[in-house]
């Protein structure tokens, strides 16, 4: 089948091989209709011998090109060529969990139930929409370019309500991960997906599957009679919990599992808040000191900015530097009451409270308009409504089932969105009567700011800048010369902003954004947000990278810290004070206009992309998996 490269089936040009498998070979291709990168899956042709699994697979492919989650690889359609079927699917540049694991040997606890947590909230998302993935293993996992966990391979997944799907008798899966009814070749129900997650688990934290041997009868065997090997007998200093909550996963009886998803991830959220009252651990088994709290380098967690689509250009160099090595970062971290004592903040910061909202949805951005009403927007269309400064939130339903990375609430109640489609909403009344702006071509929209009341710009994949003068009735693409992701966009003063993207990109304005020029390049990994107060600038990007300028842009100094997760947003509080957002619930705070930066202890360990002041003086910020801190 390698002489299909180079072949255009349909409209899809077909590129390399970027994997092959016992299903078949899985190719990139590029849509020339659309305009991106999808991964196209071809059967392997013994597979397609038979006109009932011809039928079978394609009603399949059709129901799974309905299911939209974050952590779940986009099914579009398939395809036929030459008497061979094919799965058209999301194309994700990235690295799976199998290679991960296999180059650091293993993850530590606190990643391991970050990455089974999003593993947890896909497969429910499956289960509620009438799917057994069947097959969930490292290898059907991959990071996307910021880390975050998508399940692919929904190719042998069975719906709960076809029951002539596989005979009995018949294996369907992976040894290391099969459940024990899968073993014996009995039909499976949504519990065998909960045992397969659970081998997953046990392999992230020790480094093997809980039955690992060179014999297929023997692992089956482990499967079917043995207990799983404690892991504080793999891994020195392990706690019992751990062995106790997946030990539950792999009972051989389905009914003493785990019921559902939401059980086993109810557990693992307790696990997570246990360690993070006692001491962790390093690699070797070795005490870390509890009197100072950890920044574990980390796989980029959480839903940046849900960039689902534009994202798949990233570059495998920049992943590297997210999933690389085991070690812990030292980082001091105080609490929010202490870094808030004395500044000259007319701000006053104590606690910090996690809001629940009941969801697993990414948030993206979140704004406050003056009246006190508040509005956090995500993926798939995911949006909550507080109408006082933030003590309360209400679901939103109304919104097109799009990613949404960023709005802007005019003081008129007139309201923009922008997100992973190659449109733009206008919404008159806050976010009711909507209406959509449609681009040519195929864009990611990152970010909308507006200087002033007529005055707004819109960035997004490709190199584009879109500028409006009349207050977003009308917008002009103006001209420059990158291709880049652009993610963020700042203004020193009427005149003179900066815009910053990917490969370390920045370009700069003297002319109210009328043209822009690149800066001469002092990064090379992607930058993703700025800010300035006044003279003072600071940008974050990937890896902790942290860059000052005191002089409005003309020159830019690198600030060291510990830190190397990806940083997502930066704002400046008040003429000294800023505040940095970043991947691991990272959050540094400085009090001398950036020079230094000193961390916040919150226990919170998930991907924080956007920050908002009420009107009332609190600030609230939002993340991955439905995350709302309110810090007042």
């Amino acid at each position: 089948m390698d002489k299909i490269i180079g072949q255009k089936i349909e409209n899809y040009q077909v590129l390399s091989i970027l994997g092959k498998g016992g299903m078949g070979i899985v190719y990139k291709a590029y849509d020339v209709k659309l305009d991106r990168h999808v991964a196209i899956k071809i059967l392997n042709a013994q597979m397609t011998d038979k006109l009932r699994f011809i039928e079978r697979f394609k009603r399949e492919a059709k129901n799974q090109a309905k299911l939209s989650h974050p952590n779940i690889v986009t099914v579009y359609g398939f395809i036929e060529y030459n008497g061979l079927l094919g799965i058209v699917m999301e194309y994700v540049e990235g690295e799976s969990l199998e290679k991960v694991i296999r180059r650091q040997k293993r993850l530590n606890l606190f990643d391991a139930i970050f990455i089974g947590t999003q593993l947890l909230n896909a497969i429910e998302y499956a289960h509620s929409k009438g799917f057994i993935h069947r097959d969930i293993k490292p290898s059907n996992i991959i990071f996307n370019k910021e880390g975050v966990a998508k399940i692919m391979d929904f190719g042998i997944s069975k719906s709960m309500f076809d029951k002539g799907m596989t005979k009995t008798g018949s294996k369907v899966g992976t040894v290391f991960y099969m459940s024990p009814e899968q073993v014996r070749g009995k039909d499976v129900d949504h519990l065998s997906d909960i045992y397969s997650i659970g081998c997953t688990l046990y392999e992230m934290i020790v480094g093997e599957p809980p039955f690992y041997s060179d014999n297929d009868y023997d692992i089956m065997d482990g499967h079917l009679k043995q207990e799983p090997p404690k892991m504080s007998s793999k891994i020195a200093g392990t706690p019992d919990i751990i062995d106790e909550i997946l030990r539950k996963a792999l009972k051989k009886d389905p009914a003493d599992r785990y019921k559902d998803c939401d059980e086993f991830r109810v557990e693992l959220h307790k696990l997570d808040k246990y360690l993070s009252t006692v001491p962790t651990f390093n690699a070797m088994g070795k005490k870390e000191d509890k009197k100072k709290v950890k920044i574990y380098s980390i796989i980029g967690f959480g839903t940046f900015i849900a960039v689902m689509f534009a994202l798949t250009w990233f570059v495998y160099g920049q992943v590297k530097e997210l999933l690389t090595g085991n070690n812990l970062e030292q980082f001091q971290t105080y609490s929010i009451e202490s870094l808030f004592s004395s500044t000259d903040l007319d701000l006053s910061f104590d606690k910090i409270t996690p809001i629940n909202l009941n969801t697993s949805f990414g948030f993206n951005s979140i704004t406050f308009a003056e009246n006190g009403n508040g509005f956090v927007i995500g993926d798939s269309g995911a949006c909550f409504i507080s109408i006082d400064n933030g003590e309360s939130w209400s679901q939103y339903d109304s919104l097109p089932k799009h990613s949404y990375y960023d709005l802007d609430i005019r003081k008129d109640g007139n309201s923009f969105l922008v997100g992973s489609s190659s449109e733009f909403y206008y919404c008159e009344n806050y976010l009711d009567n909507m209406h959509s702006m449609k681009l040519g071509g195929d864009y990611s929209l990152f970010k909308i700011k507006f200087q002033d009341s007529l005055t707004g710009f819109i960035v997004g994949s490709k190199g584009l800048i879109l500028k409006t003068i009349d207050g977003g009735s009308n917008w002009k693409k103006m001209m420059n010369n990158t291709q880049n992701l652009l993610f963020d966009i700042a203004f020193v003063n009427d005149s003179r902003g900066y815009i910053v993207g990917w490969n370390g990109v920045v370009m700069v304005t003297n002319d109210k954004g009328e043209n822009w020029q690149i800066v001469p390049q002092f990064s090379k990994k992607y930058l993703k947000s700025i800010d300035f107060n006044n003279e003072n600038g600071l940008i974050v990007g990937a890896n902790g990278s942290i860059y000052l300028t005191n002089d409005s842009g003309e020159s830019w100094s690198s600030v060291k810290t510990p830190i190397k997760t990806p940083l997502h947003k930066v704002h400046f509080l008040s003429k000294s004070h800023a505040i940095i957002l970043g991947g691991k619930g990272t959050i540094l705070i400085s009090e001398d206009t950036g020079e230094t930066w000193k961390g916040v202890n919150h226990g919170n360990y998930v991907q924080l992309n956007d920050l908002a002041l009420t009107p009332t003086g609190k600030l609230v910020i939002c993340g991955s998996n439905g995350t709302l801190l309110k810090i007042d």
